[in-house]
């Protein structure tokens, strides 16, 4: 079973993990993976990395990955958006890393425990310490052509991301690759586990929640911004996503925010 990760519209995640394992899934960000101590197992698009204490490894968006603890393993996780690194993001379109395991000097190091891990930097230092880091994994691997097998899959996955904010269904996508509605929604069932339309709105609510977190605009137009043309049908799917209304959302991140 393949999962997607749509909530990922924050800027930048970090987490810290033990004995971490997760299944195959794929999401829109980069994933940066750091063994503090012990090792890890880590299959992109079918192909296996072992990662040691101390190593770094990057996933790239929309690449197929799983990670397996066989052991033990603590880690550092970050997940950031390609609209943090866009020069790097035009380097890798329709490309993949050679061998994504890297290391890093004891300045990067240094530098990236602050600004990414500390929650004590500002925007400026988290983007620096990206494409510092981001430098160095360049000079140790290639680019290299991306597997075509996946291309479908992928190409449906970024197509929404690009217009999930416009009026589109599964037939006009259909229309635009050449294929049949009947074929691309039985391929999507497939692939991604559920329907079209619910992982439309999944991926709309979720931008919703990101907006109403990180903005002060009225829910009237947070709606219209997700996709939505009236604010009935978003409210519906909100609170069948979230099991609570966007105010009640709202009100909720702005407590916990305060504490």
């Amino acid at each position: 079973m393949l999962l997607y990760e749509s909530q990922h519209f924050d800027l930048l995640t970090t987490y810290q993990t033990e004995n971490l394992n997760f299944p195959s899934h794929l999401h829109r960000c980069f994933e940066l993976i750091f063994v503090v101590e012990g090792e890890m197992e880590v299959i992109i698009s079918e192909r296996c990395f072992q990662l040691k204490s101390g190593q770094f490894l990057l996933i790239l968006p929309y690449e197929i990955h799983s990670l397996i603890t066989k052991s033990q393993s603590r880690a550092r996780l970050c997940i950031f958006s390609p609209d943090y690194v866009p020069t790097f993001q035009k380097m890798i379109e329709k490309r993949s890393l050679e061998n994504p395991v890297f290391d890093l000097s004891l300045e990067a190091q240094t530098l990236i425990s602050k600004a990414l891990f500390s929650g004590q930097s500002n925007l400026l230092e988290q983007k620096g310490s990206l494409y510092l880091l981001l430098s160095e994994l360049i000079q140790q691997t290639t680019l290299i052509n991306a597997k075509k097998e996946p291309d479908l899959l992928h190409y449906i996955l970024s197509y929404i991301q690009e217009h999930f904010t416009e009026s589109i269904s599964l037939n006009s996508i259909a229309r635009t690759l050449g294929y049949s509605y009947n074929y691309l929604s039985k391929y999507f069932n497939a692939h991604v586990k559920t329907s079209f339309v619910d992982f439309l709105n999944e991926t709309r609510i979720n931008y919703a929640c990101y907006l109403l977190s990180t903005s002060e605009k009225p829910i009237t137009e947070i709606a219209h911004l997700c996709g939505y043309e009236n604010i009935r049908s978003f409210n519906r799917n909100f609170i069948k996503i979230k099991l609570c209304t966007p105010k009640e959302y709202r009100e909720k991140q702005t407590f916990l925010t305060l504490q």
